[in-house]
C-alpha cells in the first residue's frame, strides 16, 4: 500500500519592529503604554493571533519592541500606542517590521 507523503505545514511567520523614544524615559513613565501593550496581547491571544510588545529602557534610548504574525503597522493598537506616546510628549521613530528568522524542528 502507497501513502501520501505528509505535507508539512510551514511555520506561521513573524515580525519584529520597534519605536525607538528618544531621550529615554523611565519605566515609571510607560505605566500607561505598559496596561496598553498588555490589552493588545491579550486581544490576539484571543483571537489566535501573535502580537507582545516590550519596553527596554537603556541609557541613551528607550524603545517598545514588538513581535506580531503581521508587519502590518497600521492596527488599532499602533494608533492607540502612536496617540499615548504623543500625549506623553515623546518624541518616537519606528522602524521598518523585519521578518524573524522561522524556527529549525
Amino acid at each position: 500500500m502507497v501513502t501520501k507523503p505528509q505535507r508539512q505545514q510551514a511555520a506561521p511567520q513573524h515580525w519584529v519592529y520597534a519605536y525607538q523614544i528618544e531621550p529615554p524615559q523611565p519605566d515609571a513613565r510607560f505605566h500607561r503604554v505598559k496596561a496598553l501593550l498588555g490589552k493588545a496581547h491579550m486581544a490576539a491571544r484571543r483571537a489566535a493571533r501573535m502580537w507582545t510588545g516590550r519596553i527596554v529602557v537603556e541609557t541613551r534610548v528607550s524603545h517598545i519592541l514588538i513581535v506580531s504574525d503581521s508587519p502590518s503597522r497600521q492596527r488599532a493598537v499602533n494608533r492607540a500606542l502612536e496617540k499615548e506616546l504623543k500625549h506623553l510628549g515623546l518624541r518616537f521613530l519606528v522602524n521598518q517590521p523585519v521578518p524573524l528568522p522561522a524556527e529549525q524542528p
